[in-house]
């Protein structure tokens, strides 16, 4: 199943409202990655789904570039780039592919103080969009989606481009995901529908 999508953004207040507008539904504020230097606000998009909102976070100068999910590479003049998807552990992924990871802790804190903590597979620096998933565990306790208040958004169709695209579609994803292994570079396309209309992120 996919966990979340990260869009990265240069203005996480501004892209937030963009997205509110056209999908009539309200962002929360999610909190800061201290030992990543980025901060984010969150949206449910399925019922175990959601998309993350990324961006640097200005007040911290202890986590130096580069930074995680290719957000230093995020050109200057644009709002914003989807650029890493999570796939969850817990959901049919293979014991013998993730014997095969490396996975490191992580942890922040909500705005209401309650602490978040996981273990993920290193998203990387670069590139600055990446069609391999990156594989997260929240260590058997409910994810951020299933935290989240619902928005009425649902995520319609996932497009992956990219060589290092998975090859394997699980049966629930089957309506809405589509691989391109073949296209360079990589590109990664999400359409989610909300109460007030629909929002393409690419």
């Amino acid at each position: 199943m996919i966990d979340h999508l990260v869009y990265a953004t240069n203005d996480l207040p501004k892209s937030a409202a963009i997205l509110e507008q056209a999908l009539g539904a309200t962002l929360t504020v999610g909190g800061r990655h201290p030992n990543r230097g980025t901060l984010n606000y969150l949206l449910k998009i399925g019922p175990a789904t959601y998309l993350e909102l990324l961006a640097i976070d200005p007040e911290n100068t202890t986590a130096p570039p580069p930074r995680w999910m290719g957000i230093d590479l995020l050109p200057p003049n644009t709002t914003g780039r989807l650029t890493r998807w999570a796939r969850a552990v817990t959901d049919g992924i293979d014991e013998k592919q993730l014997a095969n990871i490396d996975f490191e802790a992580g942890s922040r804190r909500t705005t209401d103080g309650h602490l978040l903590e996981w273990r993920l597979s290193n998203p990387g620096s670069t590139p600055l969009i990446s069609a391999a998933p990156f594989y997260i565990d929240w260590l058997g306790k409910p994810s951020p989606a299933e935290r989240l208040p619902e928005s009425g958004c649902r995520l319609t169709r996932f497009i992956i481009c990219g060589p290092t695209a998975p090859t394997t579609i699980f049966t629930d994803e089957k309506e809405f995901l589509t691989l391109h292994p073949n296209h360079t570079p990589a590109r990664l396309e999400a359409t989610i529908v909300g109460p007030a209309g629909t929002v393409i992120l690419v």
